[in-house]
């Protein structure tokens, strides 16, 4: 029987070429847009698990409430240096606890190979406890883990470090340079670790001992349970124990550790544990995360696309199939004449559907693989063939076809399965399929989805196109960082900014530790002179040359730039002065206090700048010192020309007769502002890809449904044209149903549309403001599409010839 159900389906589908190609494509489209969100989304779970016991590891968060206004001013991934082993004192739970300190981007350390003069900034890198293999699983190809990490200058590589340095050789042992000039050390390699296998959070490019020099020194120096929160401190608990009792007793326990360097801080801290399992997904707003993280929000809204997406292509099949109702109609009643039950025919009909389906599932898995590198583009994903061939993933797209199938095949098979055979077979065709309200209610909801995606693109490329236009405070299209890196390029800033200021091309040259666009993490408590210490407010800060404000364009609203012998004057920017409640006209006679742990530091405003953006839009601009400071990390030039090949080979070569074994690295500011708005950016490409596959499949949905009303409508058609109406009037007739249904989704997609773009709008604190053109602009180009669609067969029902339609009465 099944065969025969699945023979005649097959029959079924190749005799009617058009729809079933029609329809084939739709459902292709829609589970090509299905497979791809399955896929990307499934990539993001299962970060984590491979650890040994993974769901006995917690990494410690840190939340800072400001005593000041009693709100949460921060949230991160890390902690204070020494809270991690304290805590496996304290608590008898925590079986072994790891500290890690990530260097980040543009904080690279140099590394080279003892014999070579050829360095490399060498990017995540961290430095961690000896414990770091004992807590995460990484198969070691060379060494031991539980040694490796124990001894000072000792450091384990990654597999694909390991061969970039030494070749096809043996790592172990070998000896490596980290850092330059007097801050150099030798290094021995204690191990190589295999990379990538798992999916996790730690993706270390080399690991250094925390018992050794510089930041691990400072690391192990550092005894104040409140400040200083920059370590990712992770614990792995005792088989059993209950994470959420032991959280609950963190109060108590930094109270007992802390509570005084609590007060001299003037802020409040709360200690959280966080499963390391969860971090992947489950990092919405926590800062200082050790590597890019997903949102379990977001797969959740890519998943809803998908699914609207498909069920618009389910639509599209309903509508296609009650079209072609009429022209099945004889079929089903010679059918029902030699004995076939209604049953029998829904089963036939339904099997025409879910084998058109199954059809769409096998075509769009090898498209899929072909759009991978599309895809990665898109989303910045590193998906591979795997991931859409994982079994995983196949079996849920074989359900979404059977779903599929059967969803879109149901309403059809039930409308054909009822046609009255007598009728039939008396020439009277009539396929009963109620008022039409519901087929129009599917076309208004197409209408809805495509009216809602397009004035989503809108404004997303609205408020990326705001930020990328703000004045951000700064001249970012004329400016270029030159990155020192090591503390010996540091200390020859002034012989650098020399030679690179009469380079033909730059005008201006200063240093700075932050170029403009980016990240500051330093801040520090500060409070007004007489006020008390312990009510302290966060305020940024960052160390700049005498000509910065000359070089970045930012302009000063009062005061002087900082000279070089300016030691405790300081310039603040405008947010400064609104946070300390000081009027601009005072702020040149104004100082701002420093307190910490006893000791108190006085800054004398000399000038004051004008606010200027060192985040995304999505945060306001925060208070911000800026100070003298010799020996800078970065040297920024204000450029006057279009031949950068030149300036750059220029910029170079004064470079290396300086500091002939350091890299000469380099960026331009306006890629890095780019960076900022990267986020919206892919989210407005997702977004417009989405939205023209959905009004494709929309487009072939309306097309079916505007045949269904020529075909209801053929002799009507054509005693219109016999009495002489026009091929106007007959448009006419066959287009303003349409547009009607246009605008019912227009009046219930508007709104449905401002509610969720003004809640993504919340997010940032400069954005647009919605007008109501940008929902007219929705509306009519879904009325464009509308008139293109259900013209075009309008037309071809208007010009057909009357007697074809009429010769049977």
């Amino acid at each position: 029987m099944f065969r025969n159900y699945l023979k005649t389906a097959w029959r079924s589908l190749i005799k009617n070429k058009l729809q079933t190609t029609i329809n084939l494509l739709g459902l292709t489209v829609g589970t090509i847009c299905c497979l791809s969100i399955l896929a990307y989304v499934n990539a993001q779970f299962g970060y984590d698990t491979h650890h040994e016991n993974a769901s006995d590891l917690y990494r410690v968060r840190t939340k800072n409430k400001s005593i000041k206004n009693n709100s949460i001013d921060s949230d991160f991934g890390t902690a204070s240096p020494p809270i991690a082993f304290a805590l496996k004192e304290d608590f008898p739970e925590v079986s072994e606890v790891c500290r890690i300190v990530y260097f980040g981007e543009g904080n690279e350390q140099l590394l080279r190979v003892s014999d070579s003069n050829e360095g490399y900034y060498e990017p995540r890198g961290y430095v961690a406890d000896s414990t770091f293999f004992k807590l995460f699983e990484y198969p070691l190809l060379e060494g031991n883990g539980n040694e490796a990490l124990k001894a000072p200058n000792s450091m384990v590589l990654s597999s694909v470090l390991a061969q970039k340095l030494f070749g096809t050789e043996r790592a172990l042992n070998q000896t490596l340079v980290l850092g330059a000039g007097e801050q150099q050390m030798n290094i021995t390699v204690t191990g190589v670790f295999q990379e990538g296998i798992h999916k996790t959070h730690l993706n270390p490019n080399y690991v250094l001992s925390m018992t050794s020099p510089g930041i691990g020194a400072y690391v192990r120096s550092v005894q104040n349970f409140a400040t200083q929160n920059f370590v990712h401190s992770y614990l792995k608990l005792v088989p059993g124990s209950d994470a959420v009792a032991m959280e609950k007793k963190l109060p108590a326990f930094l109270q007992a550790r802390g509570s005084s360097d609590l007060a001299a801080a003037g802020f409040d801290k709360t200690l959280l544990l966080q499963p390391v399992k969860d971090i992947h997904l489950y990092s919405k707003g926590i800062e200082m995360q050790i590597d890019a993280v997903s949102n379990i929000e977001y797969l959740y809204a890519l998943l809803l696309l998908a699914a609207i997406i498909q069920l618009v292509a389910c639509i599209n099949f309903v509508n296609l199939s009650t079209a072609r109702a009429g022209k099945r109609a004889k079929e089903i009643g010679v059918r029902k004449t030699v004995g076939a039950e209604k049953g029998s025919l829904i089963k036939q009909f339904l099997g025409e559907s879910v084998l058109l389906s199954l059809i769409a599932v096998v075509i769009c898995i090898p498209i899929t693989i072909a759009l991978l590198p599309f895809m990665n583009a898109l989303t910045e994903g590193n998906l591979v063939f795997s991931d859409v061939l994982n079994f995983r993933i196949l079996m849920l797209l074989f359900v979404v076809g059977m779903v599929t199938g059967l969803l879109a095949g149901f309403y059809p098979a039930l409308i054909l399965s009822a046609i009255k055979p007598v009728k039939v077979l008396k020439g009277i065709i009539d396929v009963k399929s109620g008022n039409g309200n519901f087929r129009k209610a599917l076309v208004v909801f197409q209408f809805i989805v495509s009216i809602t995606l397009v004035t989503a693109v809108i404004i997303v490329t609205q408020q990326l196109k705001y930020a990328q236009t703000k004045d951000m405070g700064f001249d970012k299209e004329n400016l270029l960082a030159v990155r020192l890196g090591t503390q010996d390029a540091r200390d020859k800033y002034d012989a650098i900014q020399s030679q690179m200021t009469s380079i033909s091309g730059v005008s201006q040259v200063a240093g700075t530790n932050t170029y403009p666009s980016g990240l500051i993490m330093r801040d520090m408590g500060m409070h007004l002179p007489g006020m008390d210490d312990t009510n302290q407010t966060g305020v940024f800060y960052n160390g700049i040359t005498e000509n910065y404000f000359n070089t970045t364009g930012t302009k000063l609203l009062a005061g002087r730039a900082l000279r070089a012998n300016d030691s405790s004057q300081v310039i603040v920017n405008q947010a400064t002065l609104d946070e300390f409640n000081i009027k601009l006209e005072d702020a040149l006679a104004s100082t701002l206090v420093q307190t910490y742990e006893g000791e108190s530091s006085t800054y004398e405003i000399v000038g004051v700048a004008e606010n200027y953006h060192f985040a995304t839009l999505k945060s306001a601009i925060d208070p911000i010192l800026l100070y003298n400071d010799t020996s800078p990390d970065w040297v920024v030039l204000k450029t006057e020309t279009r031949d950068f090949k030149t300036l750059l080979t220029n910029l170079e070569h004064t470079w290396k007769s300086i500091n002939p074994n350091t890299p000469f690295v380099y960026t331009f500011i306006d890629k890095e502002v780019e960076k900022l708005f990267a986020e919206e950016k892919r989210l407005g490409q997702i977004s417009l890809v989405f939205t023209l596959l959905a009004i494709l499949i929309s487009c072939l949905g309306l097309f079916g449904l505007v045949s269904y009303v020529a075909e209801q409508k053929k002799k009507e058609i054509g005693i219109r044209k016999v009495l002489g109406a026009s091929i106007n009037s007959v448009v006419q007739l066959l287009t303003k149903d349409f547009l009607k249904l246009v605008g019912v989704a227009f009046l219930i997609g508007s709104p449905i549309a401002y509610y969720f773009m003004q809640r993504w709008l919340e997010g940032f604190t400069y954005k647009i403001e919605i007008e109501f053109w940008v929902f007219v602009l929705a509306g009519g180009f879904a009325l464009v599409v509308t008139l293109l669609t259900v013209g075009f067969q309008s037309i071809k029902s208007a010009i057909a010839n009357p007697v074809k339609s009429l010769r049977t009465e």
